[in-house]
């Protein structure tokens, strides 16, 4: 066996094209919530990853398809792993998607320090705190909670709450000054619409300099993506309520997806290419993946 690092010629690497539909895609998945519709389609099944890579050590793997011991690259903060980032971010989008659409039983509530806050561990003791106090006045209450960081690095909370036993929730600002005393809280309605996972997935990631801190030196006062750098790797970035369901798709037939899709508008679609270079320099495509996503008009 022989070592080497992480990098190497037979590293994956991953293309954006063109879009362009696959023809007899081998795994066509569905996720559907809140009169979204979005498409995974991959050309080829994926292969599994448990039967290829044994770890050895926490800093060592081997690669059995080709005998070398390989090390494990270590990141401080998530937006050194981008792919880790989005698959995080794909999977709340599509939470809230399937759990949330605005109705009266639903609110957006923000929680904020009145000083820096920085320790995510007692951000989470404190909200588990006023959860529970919250959950005295109403017993059938779920919540999806995003952590939010600041221009300063500083934390707040964004909870996403749904009542699901009733049609409306009357939940009011007071209630909420006498549960929370931390710093400033907010109670916000959801607007009923569709695509609510992709708005706040957005609102989550990106700073907003007039509302976070105004930098005369920055010519955009929305920065893309910005908040990401301060999520340390393994920290979680939104938790759920047990009552929250799981949007774990299903698989389907492409005369299956055609018929679900059907009369829907396509408002995205984009195609990735997974490819590796051999020892010898040759480009060898291991795959190709499709994303569309669908937004159905409402009755």
């Amino acid at each position: 066996m022989r070592k080497t690092g992480t990098e190497n010629n037979n590293k994956i690497k991953v293309k954006k094209l063109p879009f362009s539909s696959l023809c007899n895609a081998e795994i066509i998945k569905v996720f559907e919530g809140n009169g979204i519709i979005e498409v995974e389609s991959m050309q080829k099944a994926p292969f599994s990853l448990s039967n290829r890579f044994v770890r050895l050590s926490k800093t060592e793997f081997l690669d059995k398809t080709t005998g070398e011991i390989k090390y494990y690259k270590k990141t401080e903060t998530r937006n050194q792993n981008p792919s880790e980032v989005r698959k995080t971010f794909k999977a709340l989008r599509r939470l809230i998607n399937y759990n949330f659409c605005g109705g009266n039983n639903e609110k957006h509530i923000t929680l904020t320090y009145g000083k820096l806050q920085k320790d995510y561990k007692q951000v989470n003791k404190d909200f588990r705190h006023w959860w529970r106090l919250i959950k005295k006045h109403f017993s059938s209450l779920e919540y999806i909670c995003v952590i939010e960081y600041q221009a300063n690095g500083s934390i707040h909370l964004h909870v996403l709450v749904k009542d699901i036993e009733n049609e409306d929730l009357p939940l009011e600002q007071e209630l909420l000054n006498a549960t929370w005393t931390k710093g400033f809280s907010k109670i916000t309605e959801i607007e009923n619409a569709t695509n609510l996972g992709a708005y706040f997935s957005a609102r989550f990631t990106d700073i907003d300099l007039k509302e976070d801190i105004q930098n005369e030196n920055t010519s955009k006062l929305i920065l893309k993506g910005a908040r990401i750098k301060y999520y340390k790797t393994g920290q979680k970035i939104f938790t759920t309520s047990r009552g929250i369901v799981r949007n774990k798709g299903h698989t389907v037939t492409q005369e299956e997806q055609e018929e679900m899709t059907r009369g829907a508008k396509m408002i995205y679609a984009e195609s990735k290419e997974i490819s590796k270079i051999d020892s010898n320099g040759k480009k060898i495509v291991l795959n190709t993946i499709t994303y569309q996503q669908y937004k159905k008009e409402r009755e």
